[in-house]
């Protein structure tokens, strides 16, 4: 039997990659004090009142809320794209201006290859930073580019905000360029939600975007590591879940370069099996430049090449849509050299490496 750790999910110790994927790794590693927050909390949340529903607007809802509307379950599906997540604070950690989403929008536009074109961006948090209001903005104005939109899920005062923010945002001119909704960002890895609580949240956003607003073709997710979607005691939340966006980083679990696409297929196929025909994205994977060796896991500009057309080569050749860690270093974070380290481009914007096959 083959054991591993190279996702993030449950704090798992003692790792082996051994038997069919070669020379074995046996290290022990706590992922939770390796890989820090995407959401910077010294930033305040403002008070997100709830939007006014359009007139036209007549579906039901529970409890005077749109609030966990079972009974319709709609389950849209999501084709094949190649996208980025992006974070919605400058290198000070700072929030980003309109025009640097615009500037960072452009960015990744300009990454196109023969091989990819990268449609999407991932962000975690809508209310913060007016992140999705400016995001949307610098889409437009950029075009080409469609949104996932990622609310913070803890505490419940920044989930209550991100979702009225969210609501807002579907109702507006530019709620046509939200192609998806992520509720909570490994919430189930970090312990911040029990799978009932992280159920119960997903399922009130899908009855908002779904029932009350009708936008059925909008689908609503969690993105969370493998080891707790794999545990039997949080099936609530998959079964919430029109898709799930898998975080996956063999680098923390200490994989060497050359074995960790197999690890990393071991992570998807397992998560796939239990998805039941629904839709299963790639919402979080990369390699850093740059940082801490982790067992057996050595980041460099080399191996982050090698990784990228590892496994994003893999994705597009199967058709299986996909969101990078990340569009650009990110050097305000605090948890170690490797965290600030995961774009394909420098700060500047200059490419570490080429993004083809």
């Amino acid at each position: 039997m083959l054991f591993f750790k190279a996702i993030v999910g449950l704090p798992v110790l003692s790792t082996f990659l051994t038997m069919t994927l070669g020379h074995p790794v046996n290290v022990e590693i706590d992922a939770r004090s390796l890989k820090s927050s995407p959401f910077n909390p010294s930033i305040p949340v403002p008070e997100v009142a709830a939007p006014q529903l359009p007139s036209n607007i007549t579906a039901r809802t529970i409890d005077g809320k749109e609030l966990r509307a079972r009974g319709t379950v709609y389950r849209p599906a999501v084709s094949y794209f190649a996208g980025f997540n992006v974070g919605a604070y400058t290198n000070t950690g700072a929030c980003k201006s309109l025009q640097d989403w615009k500037n960072e929008l452009k960015k990744v536009k300009g990454y196109k290859s023969s091989h990819f074109s990268f449609t999407v961006v991932k962000i975690f948090t809508t209310s913060q930073c007016s992140a999705l209001k400016n995001v949307l903005q610098a889409a437009k104005e950029v075009g080409g580019i469609k949104v996932w939109a990622g609310l913070w899920a803890t505490p419940s005062t920044t989930f209550e905000s991100d979702k009225n923010e969210l609501g807002r945002q579907l109702l507006g001119s530019n709620g046509n360029l939200i192609l998806g909704v992520s509720v909570g960002s490994e919430e189930l890895f970090r312990g911040g939600l029990s799978a009932s609580q992280l159920a119960g949240y997903i399922w009130d956003v899908k009855g908002m975007i779904q029932n009350s607003y009708g936008k059925t073709n909008v689908p609503v997710g969690t993105s969370e590591g493998i080891a707790p979607l794999l545990n039997s005691a949080n099936q609530p939340v998959l079964d919430a879940c029109d898709t799930v966006l898998l975080t996956s980083y063999p680098y923390y679990g200490g994989s060497r370069i050359d074995l960790a696409l197999k690890a990393f297929q071991q992570g998807w196929w397992s998560l796939r099996d239990k998805m039941g025909g629904r839709s299963l994205i790639v919402g979080e994977t990369g390699w850093p430049s740059k940082g801490k060796t982790v067992g057996q896991a050595i980041p460099t500009v080399p191996n982050a090449k090698q990784y990228f057309k590892a496994i994003a080569c893999w994705m597009r050749a199967t058709q299986k849509p996909f969101f990078w860690f990340s569009a650009v270093d990110e050097q305000w974070k605090s948890g170690g050299v490797a965290e600030t380290r995961f774009g394909v481009s420098w700060t500047t914007g200059v490419k570490k490496y080429s993004l083809s096959c």
